[in-house]
């Protein structure tokens, strides 16, 4: 997100989903209207329902007092229907305040297209799920898979996916034309943050079904689809993901077979295939996978490996390889310093560990490491959340800082308190 504006009491415009937007909350600020006022004139606007969905979308914000409150995102045709009947020396000030930012950030948009054209002009070719009847899209680049962030807030019921992607550091969003449209998109690590802070009951919904759904990409099968009168995709996610985990525990040999039976079992029960299963008895189905005895289950785990010498494993993790997978994270970094220079942020979420990369070579070689690993892991995962955490807190007291210096500009008229006494 970036913000241009006039140096002096300066107006905001923020680009969000790709479109340079700005509020009704800075609008009513800066044209001396009471926010109320600004909202009740959005609502009556004499324009088309297609006009007003392209662009106006009703949001939340935090007060000084901590409470969520309505205000509008607008684009600039929003803006301008909106201002036209706004008159006066000030107020024509304040319209030409805003032009010229709206200008600004949309010269600052094409020159970003020139700069990297492989960024924007190239139309990512998304893959088209649907959640909940409603769209799901996620662009492939290369390994990494990337999701439209308007569509994961709608899947998690959020008002705006600029509340999604506010927070999120650079290297996790990105903006691609996608189609016809430029739209914001989230990595994998992005995502996992914003079911982390979603309710937990949308989010593991979310959470299971997209991983049934990305399952083709491991296995070539399609996504779950809801057959008539039969489980949701979400239904059907949930009893794949209980299935794994059943059989994941077991030994390798015995885990084809245990995915069998847990499939046959429900069959059996129910008659029918299990997307065809009645969604009244989805917790019957899940009953039945959870309770299932498969072989292999009550037996003693495999004995590992005898460890290899350390000395036959092609361990080499110097610096310079970390650093050449993180050029941006040690860009402040001194070579010939005795101190390490990290951006503290890029250590949080970069993907890469080599400690971890260690500790999983040495499991795979067969040395029983797996609790530093997982200790490991468990300490990176914490440290991001307690970043996320921090990043959300930092949103709401600027957010809350504004609206304070916001009701310091607006004027207010104080009934009688010139009547004499």
């Amino acid at each position: 997100m970036k913000a241009i504006a006039p140096a002096a009491n300066p107006v905001l415009v923020e680009l969000v989903d790709g479109q340079p937007t700005t509020t009704s909350l800075d609008v009513a600020a800066h044209f001396g209207k009471r926010h109320d006022t600004v909202l009740r004139a959005i609502r009556t606007l004499d324009c088309s329902p297609e006009f007003n969905a392209r662009n106006f979308a009703e949001v939340e914000y935090l007060d000084a007092k901590g409470e969520q409150r309505p205000q509008y995102r607008m684009t600039r045709d929003g803006f301008t229907f909106l201002c036209m009947g706004f008159t006066g020396k000030e107020a024509a000030k304040w319209k030409e305040a805003y032009i010229n930012a709206f200008n600004e950030m949309e010269r600052v948009l094409k020159e970003g297209a020139v700069a990297n054209p492989g960024t924007v002009a190239t139309s990512a070719e998304p893959i088209h799920l649907s959640y909940n009847d409603r769209p799901f899209r996620i662009v492939p680049e290369g390994a990494a898979l990337w999701f439209v962030a308007v569509d994961v807030a709608r899947a998690l019921d959020m008002r705006d996916a600029h509340g999604l992607t506010r927070h999120l550091r650079s290297e996790h969003k990105v903006q691609r034309q996608v189609g016809h449209r430029r739209l914001g998109l989230i990595d994998r690590a992005g995502l996992e943050l914003a079911l982390h802070h979603a309710s937990p009951a949308r989010a593991e919904a979310l959470g299971l079904w997209l991983e049934a759904a990305l399952e083709q990409f491991v296995t070539g099968e399609a996504p779950a689809h809801a057959l008539l009168g039969g489980l949701s995709g979400e239904q059907q996610g949930a009893l794949r993901a209980l299935v794994r985990a059943r059989t994941a525990a077991l030994p390798s040999g015995r885990r084809k077979a245990a995915t069998l039976r847990c499939w046959s079992a429900l069959r059996s029960e129910f008659g029918c295939g299990y997307r065809e299963i009645d969604p009244a008895r989805f917790d019957e189905a899940l009953g039945l996978v959870a309770g299932c005895v498969l072989e292999g289950e009550l037996l003693e785990p495999e004995a590992p490996e005898a460890p290899k010498g350390v000395g036959r494993l092609g361990i080499d993790y110097p610096i310079e390889d970390w650093k050449a997978r993180n050029p941006h994270q040690f860009r402040h970094d001194n070579p010939n310093s005795p101190e390490l220079s990290v951006t503290t942020g890029d250590l949080l979420m970069s993907e890469y560990s080599p400690g971890e990369a260690l500790l999983a070579q040495l499991a795979e070689a067969g040395y029983r490491v797996d609790g530093p690993l997982y200790e490991l892991r468990a300490l990176r995962s914490l440290a991001r959340r307690l970043d996320m955490t921090m990043r959300f807190m930092a949103g709401h007291v600027r957010q809350a800082l504004d609206n304070f210096e916001h009701d310091h500009r607006r004027v207010e008229r104080f009934t009688g308190a010139k009547t004499p006494r």
